[in-house]
Protein backbone atom coordinates (compact mmCIF):
# COMPACT_ATOMS: atom_id res chain seq x y z
CA UNK A 1 0.00 0.00 0.00
CA UNK A 2 1.11 3.59 -0.79
CA UNK A 3 1.51 5.66 2.11
CA UNK A 4 -0.47 8.16 0.70
CA UNK A 5 -3.30 6.42 -0.33
CA UNK A 6 -7.17 6.37 1.78
CA UNK A 7 -7.58 2.68 3.36
CA UNK A 8 -10.83 1.37 1.17
CA UNK A 9 -13.59 2.45 3.01
CA UNK A 10 -15.46 -0.56 2.80
CA UNK A 11 -12.80 -3.18 3.76
CA UNK A 12 -12.52 -1.25 6.82
CA UNK A 13 -16.15 -1.47 7.50
CA UNK A 14 -16.54 -5.24 6.96
CA UNK A 15 -12.80 -5.64 9.57
CA UNK A 16 -14.84 -3.55 12.41
CA UNK A 17 -17.95 -5.61 11.39
CA UNK A 18 -16.20 -9.11 11.97
CA UNK A 19 -14.42 -7.22 15.15
CA UNK A 20 -17.63 -6.64 16.47
CA UNK A 21 -19.33 -9.80 15.72
CA UNK A 22 -15.58 -11.73 17.11
CA UNK A 23 -17.04 -9.98 20.13
CA UNK A 24 -20.13 -10.82 20.14
CA UNK A 25 -19.50 -14.59 20.08
CA UNK A 26 -16.67 -14.14 23.00
CA UNK A 27 -19.49 -12.11 24.89
CA UNK A 28 -21.66 -15.20 24.74
CA UNK A 29 -18.78 -17.33 26.15
CA UNK A 30 -18.13 -14.99 29.46
CA UNK A 31 -21.90 -14.96 30.01
CA UNK A 32 -23.03 -18.68 29.33
CA UNK A 33 -20.23 -19.56 31.76
CA UNK A 34 -20.46 -17.03 34.75
CA UNK A 35 -24.36 -17.18 34.57
CA UNK A 36 -24.94 -13.48 33.74
CA UNK A 37 -28.16 -13.81 32.03
CA UNK A 38 -28.94 -10.33 31.58
CA UNK A 39 -25.64 -10.16 29.45
CA UNK A 40 -26.23 -13.07 28.00
CA UNK A 41 -30.20 -11.49 26.91
CA UNK A 42 -28.60 -8.40 25.63
CA UNK A 43 -26.40 -10.37 23.04
CA UNK A 44 -29.78 -11.84 21.51
CA UNK A 45 -32.28 -9.72 18.76
CA UNK A 46 -35.17 -9.78 21.14
CA UNK A 47 -36.99 -12.64 18.15
CA UNK A 48 -33.94 -14.40 18.49
CA UNK A 49 -34.13 -18.40 18.78
CA UNK A 50 -31.23 -20.44 19.91
CA UNK A 51 -31.23 -24.06 19.14
CA UNK A 52 -28.92 -26.34 21.59
CA UNK A 53 -30.24 -30.21 20.53
CA UNK A 54 -32.44 -31.25 22.97
CA UNK A 55 -31.57 -28.63 25.74
CA UNK A 56 -33.56 -25.81 24.13
CA UNK A 57 -34.88 -25.32 20.97
CA UNK A 58 -37.12 -21.63 21.03
CA UNK A 59 -36.36 -18.53 22.01
CA UNK A 60 -33.72 -17.05 24.07
CA UNK A 61 -35.79 -16.95 27.53
CA UNK A 62 -36.49 -21.15 27.12
CA UNK A 63 -32.60 -21.00 26.73
CA UNK A 64 -32.11 -19.27 29.69
CA UNK A 65 -34.49 -20.97 31.79
CA UNK A 66 -32.99 -24.12 31.08
CA UNK A 67 -29.14 -22.64 31.75
CA UNK A 68 -31.02 -21.72 35.58
CA UNK A 69 -32.80 -25.06 35.63
CA UNK A 70 -29.04 -26.87 34.94
CA UNK A 71 -26.93 -24.45 37.42
CA UNK A 72 -27.34 -26.43 40.24
CA UNK A 73 -25.65 -29.11 38.34
CA UNK A 74 -22.73 -27.24 36.70
CA UNK A 75 -19.75 -27.04 38.67
CA UNK A 76 -17.54 -26.34 35.75
CA UNK A 77 -18.41 -24.67 32.26
CA UNK A 78 -16.06 -23.22 30.29
CA UNK A 79 -16.57 -22.28 26.37
CA UNK A 80 -13.68 -21.70 24.03
CA UNK A 81 -13.70 -19.62 20.40
CA UNK A 82 -11.26 -21.00 18.40
CA UNK A 83 -11.86 -20.58 14.23
CA UNK A 84 -14.58 -17.40 13.55
CA UNK A 85 -16.07 -17.48 9.72
CA UNK A 86 -18.24 -14.67 9.13
CA UNK A 87 -20.20 -13.34 5.80
CA UNK A 88 -21.10 -9.78 6.68
CA UNK A 89 -24.30 -8.36 3.97
CA UNK A 90 -25.39 -5.03 5.29
CA UNK A 91 -26.73 -5.30 8.83
CA UNK A 92 -27.06 -9.21 8.89
CA UNK A 93 -24.64 -11.55 8.95
CA UNK A 94 -23.44 -15.45 8.87
CA UNK A 95 -20.98 -17.40 10.76
CA UNK A 96 -19.72 -20.75 11.57
CA UNK A 97 -17.86 -20.47 14.78
CA UNK A 98 -15.95 -23.48 16.04
CA UNK A 99 -15.90 -24.23 19.75
CA UNK A 100 -14.23 -26.30 22.43
CA UNK A 101 -16.99 -26.49 25.37
CA UNK A 102 -15.50 -28.48 29.11
CA UNK A 103 -18.31 -29.01 31.66
CA UNK A 104 -18.52 -31.08 34.62
CA UNK A 105 -21.69 -32.31 36.00
CA UNK A 106 -22.65 -33.40 39.45
CA UNK A 107 -24.20 -36.49 39.52
CA UNK A 108 -25.74 -38.89 42.23
CA UNK A 109 -22.84 -41.43 42.46
CA UNK A 110 -20.23 -39.11 41.21
CA UNK A 111 -19.24 -36.17 38.59
CA UNK A 112 -18.79 -36.72 35.09
CA UNK A 113 -16.91 -34.46 32.84
CA UNK A 114 -18.00 -33.43 28.88
CA UNK A 115 -15.83 -31.95 26.66
CA UNK A 116 -17.48 -30.99 23.44
CA UNK A 117 -15.79 -30.03 19.98
CA UNK A 118 -18.52 -28.45 18.18
CA UNK A 119 -19.52 -25.01 15.98
CA UNK A 120 -22.14 -22.21 16.53
CA UNK A 121 -24.13 -21.54 13.24
CA UNK A 122 -24.95 -18.37 13.76
CA UNK A 123 -27.42 -15.52 11.64
CA UNK A 124 -26.64 -11.97 12.94
CA UNK A 125 -28.73 -8.58 12.62
CA UNK A 126 -27.98 -4.93 13.47
CA UNK A 127 -30.20 -4.18 16.36
CA UNK A 128 -30.11 -0.87 18.35
CA UNK A 129 -26.70 -0.17 16.63
CA UNK A 130 -25.08 -3.57 17.52
CA UNK A 131 -25.01 -6.78 16.09
CA UNK A 132 -27.03 -9.39 17.89
CA UNK A 133 -27.67 -13.29 17.45
CA UNK A 134 -30.75 -13.64 15.28
CA UNK A 135 -30.13 -17.37 15.22
CA UNK A 136 -27.85 -19.72 16.86
CA UNK A 137 -27.47 -23.44 16.16
CA UNK A 138 -25.01 -25.58 18.06
CA UNK A 139 -23.27 -28.19 15.81
CA UNK A 140 -21.75 -31.00 17.65
CA UNK A 141 -18.77 -32.69 15.95
CA UNK A 142 -17.41 -34.40 18.64
CA UNK A 143 -18.26 -35.54 22.38
CA UNK A 144 -15.70 -36.80 24.83
CA UNK A 145 -16.96 -38.47 28.62
CA UNK A 146 -15.19 -38.63 31.60
CA UNK A 147 -17.31 -40.86 33.53
CA UNK A 148 -16.14 -40.32 36.42
CA UNK A 149 -14.79 -37.11 36.47
CA UNK A 150 -11.06 -37.45 36.92
CA UNK A 151 -9.94 -33.30 37.52
CA UNK A 152 -6.67 -33.57 39.18
CA UNK A 153 -5.20 -29.89 40.14
CA UNK A 154 -1.72 -31.43 41.83
CA UNK A 155 0.41 -30.49 39.32
CA UNK A 156 2.95 -27.63 40.03
CA UNK A 157 1.42 -25.88 37.22
CA UNK A 158 -2.33 -25.58 38.59
CA UNK A 159 -1.49 -26.07 42.76
CA UNK A 160 -2.38 -23.77 44.99
CA UNK A 161 -3.84 -21.54 41.78
CA UNK A 162 -7.64 -19.79 41.60
CA UNK A 163 -10.37 -22.20 41.08
CA UNK A 164 -13.05 -21.29 38.30
CA UNK A 165 -16.17 -21.60 39.21
CA UNK A 166 -19.28 -21.02 37.09
CA UNK A 167 -22.09 -18.29 38.54
CA UNK A 168 -21.42 -15.31 39.80
CA UNK A 169 -18.53 -16.92 42.32
CA UNK A 170 -15.82 -17.30 39.78
CA UNK A 171 -12.67 -14.96 40.92
CA UNK A 172 -13.10 -12.48 37.55
CA UNK A 173 -16.11 -11.61 38.44
CA UNK A 174 -15.36 -8.16 39.18
CA UNK A 175 -11.84 -8.10 36.96
CA UNK A 176 -12.97 -6.30 34.05
CA UNK A 177 -15.18 -3.88 35.73
CA UNK A 178 -13.55 -2.73 39.05
CA UNK A 179 -10.13 -0.25 38.87
CA UNK A 180 -7.35 -1.75 39.57
CA UNK A 181 -5.30 -0.29 42.21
Amino acid sequence: MVLDEAPDAGRLTLLLARDELHQLVTAYCRAVDRADYAALRDLYHPDATDSHGSFSSGGVEQFIAQLKAAEPYVLVSQHNITTTNFVVDGDTARGEIYCLVFHTFAGPEHDIDVIIGGRYLDEYTQHDGRWKFRQRTIVADWSYQNDPSQMNFEHPSTRGSLRGKPGQADPSIDWLTSPQG
